[in-house]
């Protein structure tokens, strides 16, 4: 089951290919998309879904999602591996005693201007459309453009595109890729952390801090500072005689050793490791939820040409509701008057090809003023739900004196057809069917349907008489007089 970002991952593939290639306008996807349930969007989704290379579309995004993964976990390997080397270096084999600042600058120091740089990109970013992959951080930048330099198919080519095309209207895409970027960050400070506790447990170092025009009370003050937040972890912090003892040899007593020991991990933990795992899990939370949340811009051209494809005016209705018991039998509620009403002739699910009105409109007989034929109006085709409802009150206002229902006589007659015609009846003086389309006698299939209606109008009550043979009947009917069927 595709999660919703893969869903739309792929609309936006199609979307991209059909920009620069003939659109894949096949008809069963339309005709399938046009039945499912939903917007647009989902029409557009399931579209998408059953088009011709979605299959190998899908699978490109399948391949792009678990090389990514892949690519993310070998990375932090390499960060922590990387962490642990530093720490190596900076803390050197023991024969030198070890500078506390200078060891903490070089632990932090790039880890601190990296989280400045990404917090101040993402200040500055706002609400810039297409920018967001732009912010998510260095290594996070690294890590997309490596998992999309692995994968050269011909699928592939525009998954990078489409991913930034549909991600670039917000922070989302800064969301995912800053989660990467942390989790990175993470794996090289917990490297690191975990490289100076192995070596403190490992070796003897001496702590001592050196200055050459700073005075010690600012030294004092600087590991108090520091050591705040370890400390409340915590974490041991050296006091002021031990910090000031330190600056004129190195810290050679266990207590003190313990004391610079603790405020250094401490440190690392507090000001490295805590901060980018906090962020880590902030950037990834924003991600899944704003992933949860993605929508397509129905408003682009590549989706708006798509509307009328997608959400016809008026769609063929079918059966929907169970068969009844019995079929609705015309109770003629509508008032009897003579001469007050006028002759109606409607169509009811005619196919494309049966041209309406013109199928009624006698050839010799031009429009009237005011109508359609000599003498009746036209009520219009009845293929959608509003235009039922509207021709069903408009009829119960005012009742047709005649009313011929044109049907499609190649179609099999339905339940909701049958039903509409009865209720129709209910609100006319007279009613007549012609089943247009038929061709001449020798085709059995469509003579068949034409008895299958036969068969359903009698169900309804309404008798044989009621079904005209051909369009001339119809229109002498529908002009007022009562010709031979």
């Amino acid at each position: 089951m595709p999660n919703p970002l893969s869903s739309r991952w792929l609309a936006e593939l199609v979307r991209r290919h059909e920009e620069h290639h003939p659109p894949l306008d096949e008809a069963r996807a339309h005709a399938a998309a046009r039945e499912h349930s939903g917007g647009f969007e989902a029409r557009l989704l399931k579209r998408a879904e059953l088009l011709e290379g979605a299959v190998a579309w899908r699978a490109a995004i399948r391949r792009w999602q678990a090389r990514a993964r892949l690519v993310l976990t070998l990375a932090f390997v390499l960060a922590f591996l990387f962490g642990f080397g530093a720490a190596a270096g900076v803390l050197g084999d023991g024969s030198r005693p070890v500078n506390v600042v200078w060891t903490l600058g070089g632990l932090l120091g790039v880890h601190g201007l990296s989280l400045l740089l990404w917090l101040a990109s993402l200040a500055l970013q706002g609400g810039a459309q297409g920018a967001a992959l732009q912010h998510g951080g260095l290594l996070g930048r690294a890590w997309l453009s490596l998992t999309g330099w692995l994968d050269r198919s011909r699928e592939a080519a525009d998954l990078p595109l489409a991913l930034a095309g549909l991600l670039g209207r917000g922070r989302l895409a800064a969301w995912g890729v800053g989660a990467a970027n942390h989790a990175l960050w993470l794996g090289a400070l917990l490297g690191a952390t975990l490289g100076v506790l192995a070596l403190l447990a490992t070796r003897r170092y001496g702590f001592v801090w050196e200055t050459t025009i700073l005075p010690a009370d600012t030294f004092v003050a600087l590991s108090a500072a520091l050591g705040a937040l370890p400390g409340s972890l915590g974490f041991p912090v050296p006091d002021a005689a031990t910090v000031m003892a330190s600056g004129d040899a190195p810290m050679l007593a266990e207590a003190g050793r313990r004391a610079w020991a603790g405020w250094l991990v401490g440190a690392m933990v507090a000001y490295g490791v805590l901060p980018r795992l906090a962020l880590a899990l902030l950037c990834f939370g924003l991600w899944r939820r704003g992933a949860a949340r993605i929508r397509l811009d129905p408003s682009h051209a590549g989706y708006a040409r798509l509307r009328p494809l997608l959400m016809p005016d008026s769609e063929r209705i079918g059966v929907r509701d169970p068969e009844p018991a019995a079929m609705p039998r015309p109770q003629r509620n509508a008032p009897v008057a003579q001469g007050g009403g006028g002759a109606v002739a409607v169509a009811l699910e005619l196919g494309d090809d049966l041209p309406w009105p013109g199928l009624v409109r006698a050839p010799a007989a031009p429009p009237a003023p005011g109508g359609t034929g000599a003498g009746w109006e036209d009520g219009g085709r009845l293929d959608s739900r509003e235009q039922r409802r509207a021709v069903r009150e408009r009829f119960a206002a005012h009742p047709p004196a005649r009313l011929l229902v044109v049907v499609d006589g190649r179609q099999t007659p339905d339940r909701g057809s049958l039903g509409l015609i009865a209720d129709l009846a209910d609100h006319a003086q007279s009613i007549r069917v012609w089943p247009a389309g038929v061709v001449p006698v020798g085709a059995g299939e469509l003579l068949g349907r034409v008895a299958q209606w036969r068969e359903g109008l009698g169900g309804l009550g309404v008798g044989e008489e009621a079904m005209f043979a051909s369009a001339a009947a119809a229109q002498a009917w529908l002009a007022g007089g009562d010709p031979e069927r």
